[in-house]
């Protein structure tokens, strides 16, 4: 039961047989809660389920853990993606989150988590009960490096010449948007000739798209939306750049040392997420001038490409993640 953000899934979904049960979008985040629920609770009272796996990324998920259990279901899974709330934690939707966790997390039978700070986050596990660690997968070998993809899509997005950071994320508080393009405006007083090329949508698009515009570096700033083609796209970057508020993990950060390129990324990204050298973590109390400069410093440092056996290592290969949910799944 969810909202659709994108249909470039739809036909895998519809090869593998998953049945979708779309909310509608509401203004009122409560609304749609409630009425997800109900919707929730009646198509899963009247079907015969040995397990249920329910992704979260706040203890309000953990509801339908509850309503799971209520019903008789015996093998409930709950699965924490994130670590964080955009906005004060004394808002609302933080006080919901802190009540749903306390109240619903002991319904659970299993607990898998993407990150210990994604566990932390969104569950209070029982003493009696343990948290399984299974980090989010890739495709290591379609993100391998790839010089001949490189030198493609650079000359695709006209950018052949140009030094390029980019980014790949949703257009949301919790991705930093806007120190982001506070960043490249910094960044173009040092190097004339960068570009920044950004993959994602959102409700802060537009917002994004005006800061831009604002700031006069239109020109200089390429938007992609929904693309299938992000293992290719992260190519032709020269520095992967995410100051992320906070993150459950951040699966394009591995995607983007898969690719053997630079990346820059703040400290709320969790540890376990940085797998080779070719990182440098920055604190997000850094303004968005020393950002720049240590991007421009950064450019000039030799990398290792060839990462995937690190990648690998690391726990982060989809097929060797996807066994040990089959195996979790096997166990009911």
């Amino acid at each position: 039961v969810s909202q659709k953000e994108t249909e470039i899934y739809d036909e895998i979904l519809e090869r593998i047989n998953v049945e979708e049960i779309l909310e509608k979008k509401y203004k009122n985040p409560f609304a749609r809660i409630f009425n997800t629920i109900i919707r929730f609770r009646k198509k899963i009272k009247n079907i015969k389920i040995d397990s249920i796996h329910i992704n979260i990324y706040n203890g309000v998920g953990l509801v339908y853990a509850y309503i799971a259990h209520s019903i008789g279901i015996k093998n409930i899974i709950v699965h924490a993606h994130n670590s964080g709330i955009d906005g004060d934690k004394f808002k609302i939707k933080y006080i919901l989150h802190t009540i749903c966790k306390i109240l619903f997390s002991r319904f659970a039978d299993i607990y898998i988590a993407c990150s210990k700070e994604a566990s932390d986050f969104c569950f209070k596990i029982p003493r009696n009960k343990n948290l399984i660690i299974i980090n989010n997968g890739i495709d290591t070998e379609k993100f391998r490096y790839n010089d001949k993809i490189r030198k493609q899509y650079k000359k695709e997005f006209d950018i052949e010449e140009n030094f390029v950071i980019g980014n790949v994320a949703r257009f949301v508080e919790q991705k930093n948007h806007d120190f982001l393009i506070d960043i490249f405006f910094n960044l173009k007083q040092l190097i004339p000739n960068a570009k920044l090329l950004l993959v994602g949508n959102g409700l802060l698009e537009e917002k994004v798209r005006s800061k831009v515009k604002d700031f006069n570096i239109d020109k200089d700033v390429i938007i992609l939306k929904d693309r299938n083609d992000v293992n290719s796209i992260l190519q032709c970057f020269d520095i992967f750049c995410l100051p992320s508020k906070y993150e459950g993990l951040g699966i394009a950060v591995i995607e983007a040392q898969a690719c053997g390129i630079k990346c820059v990324v703040s400290d709320g990204i969790p540890k376990n997420a940085i797998v080779t050298q070719n990182v440098k973590v920055v604190s997000l109390k850094e303004d968005a001038k020393s950002w720049a400069e240590i991007i421009s410093q950064y450019r000039n440092i030799e990398i290792e490409t060839n990462t995937t056996e690190y990648i690998k290592s690391n726990g982060y290969d989809i097929k060797e993640n996807t066994k040990k949910i089959e195996r979790i799944y096997l166990m009911q």
